[in-house]
């Protein structure tokens, strides 16, 4: 079979990754996998070299067009999301849409018909949306909440998603767009929950990379410092942890983002400064990973939970807090013990009694996100059917 996986771009992110790791399962089970991706970056993550690499650049494509007339596309559209809001897709898609097509087109001369097309991410396939071809699957990889979905937003949903192939990544999302589907009245051709691959060996490979570790145990979480990952919850367990239980484990958070300030006055406030540590971004977490005696995840919600996975492909054990989306789709059977309420004394008492007894073997946990298992299920759920 011949199969592209398509992606808005290839800079260092977990839909980029789980995009690069499908591609080279394709490849892997003996398929010719192709991986398109949209917008140009100076630092990409690279596929393997087998994988064939397409670079479409549509927005690139656009602004330079033909007399400009693309560039006023783009800036009509702009005044129209002005007065529609979030409609800015709906109006470049227009344009963009004929521009994929063709590059496609181009490619399949070349390489010949493509037997699947795989789409991660609304982004990549907004870009996209007035294409219809039962070849294509939209993968949605996040939670809707809005109990506001009004007129405007039932048409968005209904443009993007009416009679199209779609994969849900978690159970939560799932029932999230199966909720906006019965919101919005659209139906849909096919609707398959299929998780995201992790890539075990390659995880461990990079987690035997050697860096500076701290000398003292130590717990590890990771993630954007956005609200929605909800670090001071951590921050306020810890500190009820240390002062009530005697944790001595020293606590580090991985990361960057807009709540960094409001993170340092919790640290601040709890008088933890010597015990809490924010090493900041890494493009590689997984020896921070490793060499954790536990990693705490307390997302509001989480379409997934790929860092779960990521930390027992590290022999880690896990906790998190119970929240909407893929975190139970995980934690199954014996792990759903490490599981706890988002609460900080909850989640205090629930960190100290996994360090105490803690999970030694992942493998059975981790089988369902093997790539290759992963890539099958595309096959057999979304191959078309030849006459």
């Amino acid at each position: 079979m011949r199969i592209a996986t398509v992606v808005r771009s290839l800079e260092f992110g977990g839909m980029e990754k789980v995009a690069i790791t499908l591609s080279e399962a394709f490849l892997k089970e003996g398929h010719e996998s192709h991986l398109i991706y949209f917008n140009e970056t100076s630092k990409k993550l690279p596929p393997p070299e087998e994988v064939h690499l397409h670079s479409f650049e549509l927005k690139k494509t656009m602004r330079r067009s033909l007399l400009g007339i693309g560039y006023l596309w783009k800036l009509l559209s702009q005044l129209l999301n002005i007065l529609f809001r979030n409609s800015y897709f709906v109006w470049s898609g227009l344009y963009m849409a004929p521009i994929f097509k063709k590059k496609l087109q181009k490619i399949e001369k070349e390489f010949g018909s493509f037997d699947l097309i795989i789409f991660r991410g609304q982004g990549t396939f907004e870009m996209i949306w007035p294409l219809q071809d039962e070849r294509f699957v939209f993968v949605n990889e996040g939670l809707i909440y809005d109990d506001n979905y009004g007129y405007i937003k039932k048409l968005y949903a209904k443009l993007l998603f009416k009679h199209r192939n779609v994969s849900s990544i978690s159970s939560g999302v799932k029932e999230s767009f199966e909720t906006i589907q019965k919101r919005a009245n659209f139906s849909v051709n096919k609707h398959i929950l299929i998780t995201n691959p992790i890539n075990i060996n390659h995880t461990i490979t990079l987690s035997n990379t050697p860096i500076d570790l701290p000398a003292t145990p130590y717990i590890i979480s990771a993630g954007r410092f956005h609200p929605v990952k909800n670090f001071p919850l951590l921050i306020e367990a810890y500190a009820y942890a240390r002062a009530e239980l005697n944790l001595t484990h020293k606590l580090l958070i991985l990361g960057e983002g807009s709540e960094r300030r409001k993170i340092e006055q919790t640290i601040i406030a709890h008088n933890l400064g010597e015990y809490v540590h924010l090493p900041g971004y890494t493009k590689n977490p997984y020896p921070w990973m490793k060499h954790a005696d536990l990693f705490v995840l307390t997302s509001k919600h989480e379409g997934l939970g790929m860092v779960l996975l990521e930390a027992m492909a590290c022999h880690t054990d896990i906790v998190a807090t119970d929240s909407p989306g893929g975190i139970k789709d995980i934690m199954k059977d014996d792990l759903s013990e490490h599981i706890c309420l988002p609460d900080p004394v909850a989640l205090a008492h629930k960190v100290v009694e996994v360090l105490n007894d803690p999970i030694k073997d992942f493998s059975s946990y981790l089988k369902p996100f093997t790539p290759i298992h992963v890539a099958d299920a595309f096959i057999q759920h979304f191959t078309p059917k030849k006459n």
